[in-house]
């Protein structure tokens, strides 16, 4: 069975939704504790994941399409 659109799956969920944290965090103040740098903070490490998942996907999805 081939597992690369179930890891592709998989990955573009984690991306969604750590995009979906980040701009909830940015622009809303449901999380009272968060406010000032820490939130902005916050918000670029989770952009920088989803970005790091996205490629990380993209490496693996032409690296198992080179083998084949």
């Amino acid at each position: 069975m081939n597992f690369r659109i179930i890891n592709a799956a998989i990955g573009l969920t984690v991306v969604f939704a750590a995009m979906l944290l980040a701009f909830f965090i940015a622009f809303t103040d449901q999380l009272p504790g968060l406010f000032g740098w820490k939130r902005w903070v916050l918000v670029g490490v989770l952009i920088t994941y989803s970005l790091f998942r996205v490629y990380r996907s993209i490496k693996t999805f032409k690296k198992q399409e080179h083998e084949n």
